[in-house]
């Protein structure tokens, strides 16, 4: 791998930002790192993480450059950061508020009925705008997006049509979440190693979430595909729904549980796409180069292929899974990136947070409607904290 790789992470105060460092941090590549958070205590962040690596015996020998008080809302300020950094990836997870705070509210259980997808507004804006940072800036660079990816990216592949960005590559984490629980699942009912599983899964975030929090419907389509040491065992495997439910349960304890892997995963992604030694890679990705929902892929020089069994086509995997988009309050996300949404959960947000969604959130209205549902959210937030 080429020692000139650098990686810049948006939101890196944050566990999944943390975690991708921490597994950068001995493979010889530059990590630009920036948060909102001052620059003290993002570099005792950044520090503690170091002092647990190398007591863990482990060589720590990536350069790392700090950056705080940036709010990546600030198109300038991101612009200028990635014209003096001039990465080779670019990654966020700078969230606008996080569903750990949001759980602490009185009425969580109603809001969740709305959907995650819901927020989408405010879930793309912070991607939509280190896109459009990127194309200002001319950097030549793949943007991974945390944020919401099975929605987020289809709907920045859409506003490309109006606006000069950069398309995202894939998000991490959704469907890789999924794919690892139902392997260690699998492995544990049937007592055969891991190395001997092989799992093919075309899956949407709501797949993860259903399972785990309240007022979610857990009826959306889904493909799964086991063999075991070459042999499709599918069939053997009974309802494949309720075993994906019981490994996600299992696998993930209530809470942020997954961050952890989900950092892993996105490290994954990264050292994949930087590889320079034309190894093919096969993950599991959510949206990758702008489809809804999560799929199998190989990654080889830099490029991800869609990478299905025979017996599915691509066409029935994409209807699949913006069907799962109807499941999480989204009916249609347009081809101009225009966003549908359920007419229930434009009434949950107006009754329960007073938030005004439109039917229709067209590209001219995104940043205000995206805006003020950052804004509501918050103050809900510290208001009940408080």
């Amino acid at each position: 791998m080429n020692d000139v790789n650098k990686v810049f992470v948006f939101g890196a105060a944050g566990r999944v930002g943390l975690g991708l460092v921490a597994a950068l941090l001995h493979r010889n590549i530059n990590i630009v790192v920036a948060d909102v958070i001052n620059r003290n205590q993002l570099m005792e962040k950044i520090s503690r993480i170091i002092v647990d690596k190398r007591l863990s015996d482990v060589a720590v020998n990536s350069r790392i450059n700090v950056y705080g008080d940036v709010d990546v809302l600030n198109e300038a300020k991101v612009v200028d950061l990635l014209v003096k950094e001039k990465p080779n990836i670019v990654v966020n997870y700078a969230i606008p508020f996080t569903w750990d705070a949001a759980r602490k509210l009185s009425n969580y259980d109603q809001i969740s009925r709305a959907g995650l997808g819901a927020f989408a507004p405010a879930q793309v804006l912070a991607p939509m705008i280190i896109a459009k940072a990127l194309a200002t800036s001319d950097i030549d660079a793949k943007l991974i997006v945390g944020n919401l990816p099975d929605i987020t990216i289809p709907i920045i592949y859409g506003l490309k049509k109006h606006n000069n960005l950069i398309q995202p590559i894939a998000g991490a984490g959704n469907v890789g979440l999924i794919e690892a629980a139902i392997k260690h699942q699998i492995s544990i009912d049937r007592k055969v190693s891991v190395n001997e599983l092989s799992i093919f899964l075309v899956a949407h975030h709501i797949h993860w979430v259903a399972p785990r929090e309240p007022g979610y419907r857990n009826d959306a389509p889904f493909l799964l595909k086991v063999t075991y040491k070459g042999k499709d065992i599918t069939t053997e495997l009974g309802d494949l729904r309720k075993l994906m439910n019981r490994a996600i349960v299992n696998c993930y304890e209530p809470g942020a549980g997954f961050s952890s892997t989900t950092a892993l995963l996105a490290a994954k992604l990264v050292l994949s796409l930087l590889d320079d030694e034309g190894l093919k890679q096969l993950l599991h990705v959510p949206a990758p180069n702008g489809l809804p929902g999560g799929y199998p892929v190989t990654i080889q020089d830099g490029v991800i292929n869609i990478n299905l069994p025979s017996e599915w086509s691509q066409s029935e995997a994409e209807t699949f899974m913006k069907r799962a988009h109807q499941r999480d309050g989204i009916d249609e996300i347009a081809n101009d990136g225009s966003i549908h949404f359920n007419a229930e959960s434009v009434d949950i947000l107006k009754n329960e947070l007073g938030i005004n969604l439109p039917d229709i959130v067209k590209p001219s209205d995104l940043e205000t409607v995206a805006k003020e549902q950052i804004r509501i959210a918050q103050d809900a937030i510290k208001s009940f904290v408080a």
